[in-house]
């Protein structure tokens, strides 16, 4: 893994996420797995790309997605690019349940943090 792509809707939350995690105390883990905050445009998406091509990219560019939105409403929705293309060593997709609660409490902001490293350093 490579590093973080932010979901085009999330970019400001999880730029915010990105510069919590490179602070202390948790410099060493976001050195130590070698993490790069990624745009859509730093690899090639845009805000029109599809789920199925963020997804693709992601997996090809060793990315892990974090977005607030994976729901299953339409046959090319995020959810069901998960269903229909994941496999054992695909990479996860990680979601934030509450954006509100994130920029608005440092507690639950720190908790989706050290999830979010717990899955990191497993994967």
């Amino acid at each position: 893994m490579k590093g973080i792509l932010a979901d085009i809707n999330a970019l400001g939350q999880v730029e915010a996420l990105a510069q919590h995690m490179q602070a202390e105390p948790w410099t060493e883990f976001w050195t130590g797995l070698g993490l790069a905050l990624k745009r859509f445009d730093n690899v090639g998406l845009t805000a029109t790309s599809i789920d199925l091509e963020i997804w693709k990219t992601c997996q090809i560019e060793q990315l892990v997605l974090v977005t607030d939105n994976r729901n299953h409403k339409s046959p090319d929705s995020l959810e069901a690019t998960i269903r229909q293309y994941n496999q054992p060593n695909s990479l996860p997709v990680f979601t934030i349940g509450d954006f509100d609660k994130f920029a608005n409490s440092r507690a639950y902001a720190d908790r989706v943090l050290q999830k979010l490293y717990d899955y990191l350093t497993r994967i």
